[in-house]
């Protein structure tokens, strides 16, 4: 048999094959058959994933369209004011716009960006960055209010969003104390961020649709959450004392050229900080008055004397030999400015007699001492509420050395801050008593409802109240004939102690830096202030008396002189001496102190009462206001000043200081050489003598104050 091959078949000895078609027509059905299944797959597949999509995923994929077509928006929270004890504002939020543009989507750029320059004053290139059509996105500096947004209007390719901005009515007035808050809203630092969970309040949520370039449709938004706006803080301060107190620093930083300084004024019966200002030259706004602690020098003494006289191991009268004014105490030399010989408890203090305080410290048991100077509140964290504080160094008796009791007894071997040291000054001023520092008042909600209230709290009683009126007594000598007469005030008695302490570098005293410092409270008999005034590294005169002193009398004139402050000035009228001269006995250098004071009520002056402030001002307004029934006339002088003195021509010349507030004419006047006498309130409408006029050095100059009309 023979086979042969013809065209796609096989044949047998050349014959057709039959079986040819039916194979073909097999392989047709097969392909045929494969193709329905693959479609009945497909299908299958189809309908499968439908049922997927459509019923297992259908709830997700629905959520994720109405998404692409739903803007969701957090609605900022109102941050809650900060107001001063009165219920002047010192840190509020108001609501404005940040603005973006798509400069894609704008329809005549050109005019866009001449709006821009019109209505938010960008400058010429910044608005081309603006509406340059390379970018895609370009958000504008800074933020607008509702004026800038509705002269904008609704013009395509530009955005707004909602933000709330936080302002400061007074600049930078208190700011080492408030802190700051950023443009996202969070808190930096200060009262801002220790209060930052009662002034945030809780955001709100709002939806709005988009159309198909992702813009919302106006009027679309429904607000699901409403915001929740954050408490109101009302702090101790007083803003007319933290103004002076700032002033004052600053203009004494600058006198002394020294590096920087701190002042606190606090109510010594409750322990209300009234003013607190610290100022660093080339640093940062911060409490340094809570953070930064120093070797406080002779303002320490009056708290060995307490103790000494609390623990009955001596009395003002008792006589300590002050060996000439050098002492030599195993190898260590103290010396004092002057030298005395025998000299009284109560001058040692009076004059800060280093060598006489080192001899009479011990007469305490090392653990006595450092007992009182525990309970006076040295060393320990005042616990005020802060963001961070500074617990100062009071050593333990068992880690001193030979030398750590006579270096206590004159303020070495011990850190403080100055919040520590005008709380023990105000222990002292409050009959022993040492109060727990407070700075808020009250936290009201946003409708005005009292949410929380801060008593005053007493934390211990420290020494016997006979013992604080003993040490006080003392003190007022310090200012009326001893170290601090620069910080008299006329016959209102000021009781107050000068200090002066070389700082410390890599472990060494160094050589010409000082930290001069006063501390004590007014008026002596009734004591409404207890303060301190620290200089830090003061150039030429550095010592206590000289350099820091004086800061405390222009405070407490300027104090006196402002139209409302938390001084009750109807007790210090009440408390001042008439008018006359008077002897300092025993003054250091031979010489006298005298002083004059006169009071006259609003009838002398022939002016009404100042207005009370509204009845919801703050916290105390109302008291406030009765207690402050209008001005008062002070002569603030350092020496005898008749009334009617003329003055005699000289070489100073009677400043200009029309149209400036009593305050600041008050400092101004006095800083050229002259005794003060302010007559009405508000604003200074002239002096007599004229502005111009030439008078003598330490002549009476009348400064007249009248309230603007309305």
């Amino acid at each position: 048999m023979k086979w042969s091959r013809g065209s796609g078949s096989w044949r047998q000895g050349g014959a057709p094959s039959r079986s040819a078609p039916r194979r073909a027509a097999e392989s047709q059905r097969w392909r045929r058959r494969a193709l329905l299944g693959g479609v009945l797959v497909s299908a299958f597949v189809v309908v499968v994933r439908g049922f997927h999509l459509q019923v297992v995923e259908g709830e997700a994929w629905s959520e994720r369209a109405v998404g692409q077509h739903r803007q969701r928006q957090v609605l900022p929270a109102p941050r809650g004011s900060i107001y001063d004890r009165n219920g002047v504002p010192l840190a509020v939020s108001r609501e404005a716009y940040r603005i973006a543009v798509a400069p894609r989507e704008l329809r005549d750029p050109r005019a866009t960006a001449a709006r821009l320059q019109s209505v938010l004053g960008l400058s010429a290139s910044a608005a081309r960055r603006a509406v340059d059509e390379r970018r895609r996105w370009v958000v504008l500096p800074g933020r607008y209010d509702a004026v800038a947004r509705q002269a904008l209007g609704s013009e395509p390719g530009i955005h707004f969003e909602l933000v709330s901005e936080r302002i400061y009515p007074h600049g930078s007035l208190a700011v080492e104390l408030l802190g700051r808050v950023d443009g996202e809203g969070r808190a930096l630092g200060g009262l801002e961020l220790a209060l930052d969970s009662l002034l945030r309040g809780r955001p709100g949520r709002a939806v709005g649709r988009r159309d198909g370039r992702g813009r919302v449709v106006p009027g679309s938004l429904l607000v699901v959450e409403d915001p929740v706006p954050g408490h109101d803080v009302y702090l101790t301060l007083d803003h007319e004392l933290q103004e002076i107190a700032d002033e004052a620093l600053r203009d004494a930083i600058e006198r002394t050229g020294s590096q920087g300084g701190d002042l606190i004024m606090t109510d010594p019966r409750t322990g209300e900080i009234l003013a607190a200002a610290s100022v660093r030259v080339g640093g940062r706004a911060t409490w340094y008055g809570l953070t930064e602690p120093y070797e406080p020098g002779s303002t320490i003494k009056p708290f060995l004397v307490a103790a000494l006289l609390a623990e009955g191991r001596a009395a003002l009268g008792d006589s300590i030999y002050a060996e000439e004014g050098r002492y030599v105490q195993d190898g260590r030399t103290i010396t004092d400015e002057q030298g005395y010989g025998w000299i009284a408890l109560r001058d040692a203090l009076r004059y800060s007699s280093n060598i006489a305080m080192a001899k009479v410290a011990g007469r305490l048991d090392p653990g006595q001492q450092y007992v009182y100077l525990r309970d006076f509140g040295f060393g320990t964290p005042t616990g005020i509420r802060y963001p961070s504080e500074s617990s100062g160094m009071l050593r333990r008796p068992e880690h001193w050395s030979r030398y750590s009791q006579a270096s206590l007894a004159i303020g070495y071997e011990i850190a403080v801050t100055p919040l520590q040291m005008v709380l023990a000054y105000g222990a002292l001023a409050n009959g022993g008593v040492l109060m727990e520092p407070r700075l808020i008042r009250e936290v009201r909600s946003r409708s005005g409802r009292v949410v929380d209230r801060f008593e005053p709290r007493a934390l211990r009683r420290v020494i016997p109240e006979s013992v604080a009126r003993e040490v006080s007594a003392v003190l007022v000598e310090v200012v009326e004939a001893g170290t601090g007469r620069e910080a008299g005030l006329g016959t209102f008695r000021v009781a107050g102690k000068t200090g002066t302490a070389k700082q410390v570098r890599g472990g060494r005293y160094e050589a010409g830096s000082y930290t001069a410092s006063f501390a004590g409270f007014f008026p002596a008999d009734d004591p409404q202030l207890a303060f301190l005034v620290r200089l830090d590294r003061p150039r030429g005169t550095y010592y206590g008396g000289a350099a820091a002193a004086p800061v405390t009398r222009a405070t407490l004139a300027a104090a006196l002189a402002a139209r409302s402050t938390a001084l009750d000035r109807r007790a210090v009228a009440s408390l001042a001496a008439a008018p006359g001269t008077g002897e300092a006995d025993g003054a250091p250098d031979g010489g006298e102190v005298r002083s004059v004071a006169r009071v006259s009520r609003p009838a002398d002056a022939g002016l009404e009462p100042a207005s009370p402030r509204a009845p919801d001002a703050g916290p105390d307004a109302a008291e406030r206001a009765a207690r402050t029934p209008g001005p008062y006339t002070f002569v603030v002088g350092g020496s005898p000043a008749p009334e009617e003195t003329a003055p005699v021509p000289g070489s100073m010349r009677v400043p200009d200081v029309r149209g400036r507030p009593v305050r600041d004419a008050v400092r101004d006047v006095h800083a050229r050489g002259f005794r003060v006498i302010v007559e009405g309130e508000g604003v200074v409408v002239g002096t007599d003598p004229a502005v111009g006029s030439s008078a003598s050095p330490g002549a009476v100059v009348r400064v007249l104050a009248r309230r603007a009309s309305r």
